[in-house]
C-alpha cells in the first residue's frame, strides 16, 4: 500500500516547491512581455502581426519555464521518458526554423516579421533541447563518479 502511494507521486516536496518558483518566474515573464508589447502597440510599433505576437509571447513563456525547470531538476517526473521530450523540443524547433527559412510558407502570405518571430521561437525550442541534453549528460556523468 505504501509502495503504491510512493509510485503515484511523480515529484517530491522539493521538486514541487521548485516548480512553484519556476511558474512564478514564468508569470513574471508573462507580465513583463505583455506590458512591453502593450507599450509598443500604444506607440504604434507593430513588430509583427497580432497573431504572431501572441504566439511568440506564449512560446517565450514556455521556453523560460521549461528551461528553468530543466536546469533546476524539476521538469521531468521519475517515470517520464526524458529523451523523448527533449527530442520533441528539438524537432519542433528545427521544424519552425526550417519552415520559416525555406520559403515553404510564403504562399500563406505571412509578413516577413512573422517569419522572423517564428524563427526566434524555433531557436528558443532548440535552446531548450540543448539545455535538456546538457543536463541529462551532466547528471549521467555525476552518477558515474
Amino acid at each position: 500500500m505504501v509502495h503504491d502511494q510512493n509510485r503515484a507521486k511523480e515529484f517530491d516536496e522539493r521538486q514541487l516547491l521548485i516548480r512553484g518558483q519556476v511558474f512564478w518566474h514564468g508569470l513574471l515573464v508573462a507580465v513583463v512581455l505583455l506590458v512591453v508589447n502593450a507599450m509598443l502597440q500604444v506607440d504604434g510599433v507593430m513588430w509583427t502581426s497580432g497573431f504572431a505576437q501572441n504566439i511568440f509571447i506564449v512560446l517565450a513563456i514556455v521556453a523560460v519555464v521549461a528551461t528553468e525547470a530543466i536546469l533546476r531538476g524539476s521538469f521531468f517526473g521519475r517515470r517520464q521518458n526524458r529523451w523523448l521530450v527533449i527530442a520533441i523540443f528539438g524537432i519542433v524547433g528545427l521544424a519552425m526554423i526550417g519552415l520559416h527559412t525555406s520559403g515553404a510558407l510564403d504562399t500563406v502570405g505571412l509578413p516577413r516579421s512573422d517569419h522572423i518571430a517564428f524563427i526566434v521561437a524555433g531557436v528558443m525550442f532548440c535552446c531548450m533541447t540543448a539545455v535538456g541534453i546538457a543536463k541529462e549528460l551532466f547528471e549521467r556523468r555525476a552518477k558515474e563518479d
